[in-house]
């Protein structure tokens, strides 16, 4: 297949820094330009929406262009499913370079020092964006007419900050090749990000600690609350704006993650059993205002729309247009789609493991877009654009058709970049009500749960196991299944100190991507990047360097 237009910049280093100011740097939005006249006019509806969609835009946009992933806030989701190993790249079993999957430094465990690209990545891919939510707050202000633009800022600040807080906490991890990582653990125990809201100017940006999770996790639901509030009697207006419906679901996300914790560093807030029962409440919350509906199987696995196009289960997604694709590369399509001929993915290939192919019932249609090994393109051809058997046969086994170019478009790459991803389905919500059950009412309510989700996906479906670890990693292998490529369960297996084991035999992972790690993975933990503890001098400790603190499990001779 023909690749054209790689360009020599992907080969940045991961050690490279940055060179990029700290988190209370100016950003604007990129669409929507707001004009003196409108200022000085007063039209406040025109310029707060406006303003507004400078914070979606801002989400779709490069930070750098250090690296071909630098195409906005979806492309960290991709790291962190990389990192947790829900991605294995494929196109190495046919010869293809293992780089050609340009999030490798995730799935190696490279690059994630204070002084690395891809930290400084994560942070300016939410810091600016931050900022375009203050700059809503600020501008509105108690305008009772304007009020429901700060319950939507609002609404996207907990979200950026939730994210945050779980990305940098640093939680125990077991780090053999870094003698002093668990000493420096303990030191920032409970630690996350600092704060920044409509009332930090530069100076106080420059001193300004990481907050504990106590006083993060009050922040987010100051800010939920506020919204849920704000947004009481609004009506979703596009799939890009949140609803109350997201409200509930950023409610149960965080209460999901207090949940995992019982060293105290809760405070006030519920942890435990307790939070787990907020999770699963405000879970039913959530897809009661929206409805509730689950993708369909015809949804799934559309070869035009296939999860690149809003259907009824999407609560909330970022959506693109063709003006806004910078090239072929710098785009989610050109990654995570092995049908786009223009982008890494027909090269990559990007899949599920092995074993999750295996794991998965024959009669689980999600299974069908997943290339197995003997699978014939006869067989796969009613779920591929691809439209000769010499195509698909340079696709290697377990790559997963899952994301589509849009409107079925293979060539150009502004068609096919022009899609929509969801930020929240409803999906997740089942998931985080049937796993919160798990913790507070017991399996068999759980695995009724389960097993009526399931048959959503599989009308055979029966739950391999039965007792409490059995069907809480079976609810979270589905999880994992379900939401590839949508950067959701990395959390979930940080918070339940899960591990990853992707040097099995029959391994499909490349040799540096496989490890045996039994619980959480230390570079789940991002540091700090130095371009904010420069400048933030009230940040006294960092989070402790994950890269390479384990060696790969090579192939025996």
């Amino acid at each position: 297949m023909k690749f054209t237009k790689i360009l020599t910049t992907a080969a940045v280093a991961f050690g490279a820094t940055v060179a990029l100011s700290g988190c209370i740097r100016e950003t604007f939005p990129q669409e929507g330009a707001i004009t003196s006249e409108q200022l000085q006019q007063g039209q406040m509806d025109v310029v707060a929406e406006n303003l507004l969609k400078g914070i979606p835009s801002g989400m779709m946009s490069y930070v750098s262009g250090w690296e071909h992933t630098d195409f906005g806030y979806h492309s960290v989701g991709a790291y962190n499913d990389h990192a947790c190993a829900l991605i294995a790249s494929n196109g190495w079993q046919l010869g293809n370079p293992a780089g050609y999957s340009r999030f490798y430094a995730a799935s190696y465990g490279w690059g994630y020092a204070e002084n690395n690209a891809l930290p400084q990545h994560v942070w300016y891919n939410y810091y600016p964006q931050i900022k375009s939510c203050n700059d809503m707050i600020n501008l509105v202000g108690d305008n009772e007419q304007l009020q429901h633009y700060v319950g939507i800022a609002k609404t996207f600040r907990a979200m950026f900050y939730l994210d945050l807080a779980r990305m940098f906490e640093c939680l125990y991890a077991e780090a053999p090749n870094n003698g002093s990582y668990e000493d420096q653990q303990i030191k920032v125990a409970g630690l996350t990000v600092p704060i920044v809201d409509e009332t930090t100017d530069e100076t106080s940006a420059k001193n300004n600690p990481r907050a504990t999770r106590e006083e993060m996790f009050n922040f987010i639901f100051a800010d939920l609350a506020a919204a849920e509030e704000a947004l009481a009697e609004y009506n979703q207006s596009n799939i890009v704006n949140p609803d109350l419906a997201v409200v509930y679901g950023l409610y149960a996300r965080a209460y999901m993650w207090l949940g995992g914790f019982d060293d105290g560093l809760n405070g006030e807030l519920p942890s435990g059993n307790e939070a787990y029962a907020k999770a699963s409440e405000y879970a039913n919350k959530a897809l009661a205002a929206h409805g509730g509906a689950i993708t369909t199987e015809a949804e799934w696995t559309s070869t035009t729309t296939g999860f690149n196009t809003p259907v009824a289960s999407w609560m909330w997604g970022l959506t693109w247009s063709s003006d806004t694709i910078i090239n072929n590369l710098f785009q989610f399509t050109a990654h995570l789609s092995p049908e786009a001929a223009y982008g890494y993915g027909p090269l990559s290939q990007p899949g599920v493991s092995a074993k999750a192919f295996n794991r998965l019932q024959k009669t689980d249609f999600r299974r069908n877009l997943i290339k197995g090994p003997e699978t014939s393109f006869a067989e796969f051809a009613p779920y591929t654009l691809m439209t000769s058997a010499d195509e698909f046969n340079t696709i290697a086994p377990y790559t997963f058709f899952k994301f589509r170019p849009a409107q079925g478009e293979r060539n150009d790459y502004m068609t096919a970049g022009a899609i929509s991803l969801p930020l929240m389905r409803a999906e997740e919500m089942y998931f985080i009500d049937m796993e919160a059950t798990l913790h507070t009412s017991g399996v068999d309510a759980a695995w009724q749960k389960l097993v009526a989700f399931m048959a959503h996906r599989d009308t055979n479906y029966v739950c391999p196991k039965a007792d409490y670890e059995g069907v809480l990693e079976e609810i979270i292998f589905q999880k994992g299944v379900e939401f590839w490529g949508e950067g959701i369960v990395m959390y979930d297996m940080k918070r339940l100190d899960m591990g990853i084991d992707t040097a099995f035999q029959g391994t499909n992972f490349p040799a540096d991507a496989r490890f045996q790690i039994e619980g959480r993975v230390p570079w789940w933990s991002y540091c700090i990047p130095l371009g904010e503890t420069q400048i933030n001098l009230a940040i006294k400790e960092n989070n402790p360097n994950p890269s390479q603190s384990w060696d790969p499990i090579l192939p025996m001779e």
